[in-house]
């Protein structure tokens, strides 16, 4: 009898030292890293993705021409940042400007209700970049909308905060009209930069970028 009452005893303080372990670690929230990039509803913000932590996928432009190039990107993890870099080439054509660079991840998170998104980057001074989101209205018979929010990167680390209200809906890097974000189905975030964004539209260099997030 007394081996059993020593084994549940055993058991039970076992069993109160989870608990108190587990009061503590949510007491004390471990801390986000400094770039996390938030959603905000009601004034207040709720984490949304951590780059260095999310699944990027890099998608470039396949346009090349003798004399021009192409568009080379690459980008990096480290324990703190995720940065996209690489050259972007200018094409001018009958469509306008092209030659973009863009880093892809999926919104598994629900954002409807909320204002807009918090988050913090620096990259090539006065360069224009772009936040791009896709809902389940992506798919169009013209090619892929995508709602979109410019901003200018600065060479310190610089916190933005876009709101959904402003973001544009797009197909091909054109205004289109006719579409609202649809925030119940946001699916993927994307961070863009595309030659047609750039204020010296007329210089036809290839531009040498980089953003880190």
């Amino acid at each position: 009898m007394s081996s059993f009452l020593e084994v549940l005893g055993a058991s039970v303080l076992l069993v109160l030292a989870a608990f108190f372990l587990a009061e503590k670690s949510l007491a004390q929230p471990s801390t986000l890293p400094e770039n996390t990039i938030y959603f905000v509803r009601n004034g207040e913000k709720t984490p949304l993705l951590i780059p260095q932590k999310a699944f990027w996928e890099l998608k470039n432009d396949k346009t090349e021409r003798p004399g021009v190039g192409k568009t080379e990107s690459s980008w990096e993890k480290t324990a703190l940042h995720v940065t996209m870099k690489g050259l972007l080439a200018s094409l001018p054509g009958s469509w306008g400007r092209v030659g973009f660079s863009l880093i892809e991840t999926a919104v598994t998170k629900p954002i409807q209700r909320s204002e807009g998104i918090v988050f913090r980057a620096k990259g090539t001074e006065s360069a224009h970049f772009s936040v791009l989101v896709k809902d389940r209205q992506s798919h169009q018979p013209q090619g892929t909308l995508t709602f979109q929010w410019d901003f200018e990167a600065q060479k310190e680390t610089t916190e933005y905060f876009a709101k959904w209200e402003d973001f544009v809906p797009t197909i091909r890097g054109q205004k289109v009209e006719g579409f609202e974000l649809d925030l119940f189905s946001v699916h993927s975030l994307s961070f863009q930069i595309s030659r047609s964004q750039q204020q010296k539209l007329k210089d036809t260099v290839p531009l040498e970028f980089e953003l880190e997030l």
